[in-house]
């Protein structure tokens, strides 16, 4: 199971469809786990992960709008019944009381209330290995 952090994610897409918020990440840290004799975790990035957020509710710092809400993500902060969550499993299906705050590095910040939430991967998503020594 691949697992992704949502600080230095790019935030592609909003959708505020009332009490459904649907967030579209081009792109996220990720790591997934080792092959073989080398059970490491493989550091790299996936692409085409969709957050989505049932009986949600989402507010917007500064009265932005969703579509003001793009941009590389400065600072996250995920909590799943009062627990913070460090990394995202993806796949991954919550339900209880959720709340994830984002603050983008273009200073727009957005803050979502959710009792579900589902994590998952577009069909042309894919990970890619970082190269970094």
């Amino acid at each position: 199971m691949t697992r992704i952090e949502l600080d230095d994610a790019q935030l592609a897409r909003v959708q505020d469809e009332g009490r459904r918020i649907a967030l579209q990440l081009s792109t996220a840290p990720a790591w997934r786990p080792g092959e073989g004799a080398d059970t490491r975790p493989v550091p790299g990035h996936l692409s085409g992960i969709a957050l989505v957020f049932e009986d949600a509710t989402a507010t917007f710092d500064g009265g932005v709008a969703p579509g003001d809400c793009i941009g590389a993500v400065r600072e996250a902060r995920l909590q799943h019944d009062g627990q913070l969550v460090r990394d995202l499993p993806v796949p991954a299906e919550w339900t209880g009381a959720i709340t994830l705050e984002l603050t983008l590095r273009n200073g727009v910040g957005l803050q979502v209330r959710a009792q579900r939430m589902c994590a998952r991967r577009a069909d042309d998503s894919r990970f890619t290995e970082s190269l970094a020594c």
